[in-house]
């Protein structure tokens, strides 16, 4: 029988406060937000959200991005989840799209992308200007 000893996971709300967050100057309409930022660990982050009445002031981010756990504590896939959790949590969004590049591993390239929408809402004539992936 195997244990699990990873220790439990730190308590996200000192985190999740740094994401400031201002009214939508347009709650009615469905638009489009895309945030890019680099990480310290060479990795790279891309946010895209349909705000609903609140949207995210981009300057928060830095300070946010840096709060978060460093490779050594969660993968690519983890800190993808870790994003997307905190923004459905502080944001509220009608749609979010997650986008984690890691560092290039060698000629290997990865990306790990999550999405989540909130039930009922759909704007297909939007997301389908979105590039595929």
């Amino acid at each position: 029988m195997s244990r699990d000893t990873r220790s439990p996971a730190p308590d996200p709300a000192p985190r999740r406060a740094l994401l400031r967050t201002a009214a939508n100057p347009e709650p009615g309409l469905d638009y489009l937000v895309i945030l890019r930022a680099p990480l310290s660990t060479g990795a790279a982050v891309e946010m895209r959200y349909v705000p609903d009445r609140e949207v995210l002031e981009a300057a928060c981010l830095a300070a946010y991005l840096e709060a978060l756990p460093g490779p050594d504590e969660a993968g690519p896939e983890a800190l993808a989840a870790i994003l997307l959790g905190d923004l459905l949590n502080e944001l509220l969004p009608r749609w979010v799209r997650i986008i984690v590049t890691p560092p290039l591993l060698g000629e290997l390239s990865q990306s790990i992308v999550m999405e989540d929408r909130r039930p009922g809402w759909d704007n297909p004539a939007l997301l389908a200007r979105l590039a595929p992936l």
